[in-house]
């Protein structure tokens, strides 16, 4: 009987050693957020940062970045850390930094450690827990990251993860969807999406002002989704002539794939730009008002052939 009940509490554990899958999340929780950025350079928050130079403190070209939310959620931040290290340690990682709101430090600390803001993360300043762990049978030093809070009534927990094969823990069934505030600006009607916060200097270019959170949930839905292509369109108001609106309508389209690909890393390969001049304005030429909104860029998602 001993024997039966051992080899069904081995069937039953995580496997071990395959630390490349992503970790097991306690208390039944839910992908609310997600985003991988590349191409740069992302420092793994390990308690001793500052006592190194920046050729040896560990980093990696990638991080993938998630928030996972427990509903109904009663119990304390000690118990959701209790679970994640007994899961770190079922996966052979190794804890090598952790800290509280105490100890942790304040808002260099947070900055530092790439933890999101609100509405992705909610962290009560108050009571929440930081940790770091390293894989230890992986031959690219991969690192993990958590910051875990407690809300009302939720839990929250931010993963950082950091490799160069992390690509393969993205939830396939999350990112494939557009995010809420893109959902937000898809006019269905005219089958677009409105970049609002971008601001145009009438008869130029030139971006006077940006409100990056939509352009970045853009950028991050064409990273986690290589097939997929959008179409920049710009608009002007109806000063001028026709031609030299098209052209500057055209030119502003560019501005913001130039912005995609510097900024955020998207492949030019996924942007085609156009322009339409001031042929589909969405309010009155008669105002100023009108005019600014009539400045414009707009997205169409190219329907994928199957």
């Amino acid at each position: 009987m001993r024997t039966l009940i051992f080899i069904i509490t081995l069937l039953s554990l995580p496997d071990r050693g395959n630390s490349s899958e992503p970790l097991n999340i306690p208390y039944k929780a839910d992908l609310s957020y997600e985003k991988l950025s590349k191409n740069d350079t992302f420092y793994v928050i390990t308690g001793k940062n500052d006592l190194l130079s920046e050729k040896d403190k560990p980093h990696s070209s990638m991080m993938l970045q998630q928030v996972w939310k427990i509903k109904n959620f009663s119990r304390t931040v000690d118990e959701i850390q209790k679970e994640i290290k007994n899961s770190l340690a079922l996966n052979e990682y190794e804890i090598i930094f952790e800290c509280d709101f105490k100890s942790c430090g304040g808002f260099k600390f947070r900055f530092n450690s790439n933890i999101l803001n609100m509405p992705e993360m909610f962290v009560n300043l108050g009571n929440y827990k930081f940790l770091t762990a390293k894989a230890i049978n992986y031959e690219k030093s991969k690192f993990i990251s958590y910051i875990i809070s407690v809300g009302k009534n939720t839990g929250y927990i931010q993963i950082n993860q950091f490799g160069e094969e992390i690509e393969k823990n993205i939830k396939k069934e999350h990112s494939k969807n557009l995010s809420k505030s893109l959902s937000a600006n898809f006019n269905d009607n005219r089958g677009s999406i409105i970049l609002e916060g971008l601001k145009f200097k009438p008869g130029s270019a030139d971006i006077l002002e940006s409100d990056l959170r939509i352009l970045s949930d853009l950028a991050n839905f064409l990273i986690l989704n290589k097939k997929e292509k959008i179409i920049l369109v710009g608009h002007t108001d109806a000063s001028g002539p026709i031609k030299s609106n098209i052209k500057l309508s055209k030119d502003r389209a560019e501005s913001v794939q130039k912005l995609f690909v510097k900024k955020f890393n998207v492949s030019p390969n996924q942007i085609t730009i156009d322009g339409v001049g001031f042929l589909s304005p969405i309010a009155s030429n008669n105002t100023e008002e009108g005019r600014e909104q009539n400045r414009r860029v707009e997205v169409i998602i190219v329907p994928r052939s199957n």
